[in-house]
């Protein structure tokens, strides 16, 4: 019996212990999300003299990973786009194992698209409603250059748009095709005032998830004059 309580706690002594072993942990937690406090930065709205990133633009250039769920199966591809102002903007698509699949090019109210592995093109003033076995989210091709990047301009009367508190999109629906809806998450600095999101969803009432993450931003902004 000697042997036993002197290798082990007694109740007089295990409470304090207890006490001791909480109170690190929760010091750990608290620093813990100290770190995780001063790890966000910084963000400051964008004053009323600063034109928006859609005017401003010259040249943007990013990479995307897409993600596709649907009914008729998921698929992987990923891309780079490549804006000329907000203009045009040219997406070049690819399979999971780089190879390229398409080149889809919006210049405002047109676009573009040549199917590489089918030799095909595609062009007109509307999207086609499927690519292959995919169904495509009908958006007027006007705004898609703006919807990528999530800058839609809150004055643009097809859509309902919602807001964060820094003015930035957080979710969007086509009035005429309200099940339609895209939402923005994890915005990204690229340069002063002006943000990015990192991920985009589209989603709609049949069962339909896209899913963008961007990365790798190289921007050239227009020189005020």
């Amino acid at each position: 019996m000697k042997v036993f309580k002197k290798n082990y706690l007694t109740k007089h002594r295990l409470f304090p212990v207890i006490c001791l072993s909480l109170g690190l942990i929760l010091h750990g937690c608290s620093a813990i999300q100290n770190i995780s406090r001063k790890s966000e930065p910084a963000v400051s709205p964008r004053p009323a003299s600063i034109p928006p990133l859609s005017q401003s633009i010259e040249t943007l250039t990013f990479n995307a990973r897409i993600a596709i769920q649907s009914p008729d199966g998921d698929i992987a591809l990923s891309a780079q786009l490549v804006y000329t102002g907000m203009d045009t903007v040219t997406i070049r698509i690819k399979d999971p194992l780089k190879r390229q699949l398409a080149t889809l090019t919006i210049t405002r109210n047109d676009y573009n698209l040549w199917l590489q592995r089918e030799n095909r093109y595609l062009s007109g003033s509307e999207l086609p409603t499927h690519i292959g076995d995919y169904s495509v989210p009908q958006l007027p091709l006007k705004d898609i250059a703006e919807i990528l990047i999530g800058q839609l301009d809150s004055k643009n009367i097809s859509f309902k748009t919602t807001f964060d508190r820094l003015r930035r999109l957080s979710r969007i629906s086509l009035k005429t095709n309200p099940d339609l809806i895209v939402t923005y998450k994890d915005w990204n600095p690229i340069e002063t005032y002006y943000w990015i999101p990192t991920s985009v969803v589209f989603t709609n009432n049949r069962d339909i998830k896209i899913t963008i993450h961007y990365s790798q931003f190289q921007i050239e902004l227009r020189k005020l004059t």
